[in-house]
């Protein structure tokens, strides 16, 4: 009886009609876009180092937790840095910054975040981001659809080893995989 309901439903589905789901069913046949329900504490996080100083932490993405829909990470900015001007070819980016101060530029117009800014950036949009202040900037950010997170993974080293930038070459061939171009 459950092989037929699950059929039954993943071909209205497929179909486009609209679906009656039971409890537990819908993540059983893989209709979700994600493992189901999950928390996460700091330390089941992992965290990559993407720049000297650069940590980056992944809350939830496609790889480690099977979220299909949305990413969540983290990044700490240091003084002065900054995230190179580049555009995601296909996924949407999202930022909502905890601390310090900067700027985000998006499509050649130059913004202010400080705590509390929300920034959203539709794919095919050229973006970067400045700390100007004296402090860290820290900032939550992700991705939908989730899966360009693992360009983070490519290029970085894991916190807790020395860091090792990828030559030009290498790293200019994993943003291209991951449709990532810079200007």
């Amino acid at each position: 009886m459950k092989k037929r309901r699950d059929f039954i439903q993943l071909s209205a589905g497929l179909l486009g009609l609209p679906l009656v789901t039971f409890p537990g069913l819908a993540s059983s046949v893989g209709l979700t876009g994600s493992s189901g329900p999950m928390i996460k504490q700091p330390g089941d996080c992992d965290t990559i180092l993407v720049r000297e100083n650069t940590p980056i932490t992944f809350h939830l993405s496609k790889m480690t937790d099977g979220v299909t829909s949305i990413s969540l990470l983290s990044e700490e900015l240091i003084p002065g840095g900054a995230i190179p001007e580049h555009k995601h070819l296909y996924e949407d980016e999202y930022f909502f910054f905890v601390s310090g101060i900067g700027r985000v530029m998006i499509d050649d117009k130059e913004f202010p975040f400080q705590p509390g800014t929300t920034a959203f950036i539709p794919r095919n949009t050229w973006h970067a981001i400045k700390n100007t202040g004296s402090g860290k900037a820290f900032f939550s950010f992700g991705y939908s659809p989730a899966g360009f997170e693992e360009f983070f993974r490519q290029i970085g080293t894991p916190r807790g080893q020395e860091f090792r930038q990828k030559p030009k070459t290498e790293f200019d061939e994993i943003a291209r995989k991951f449709g990532m171009v810079f200007r």
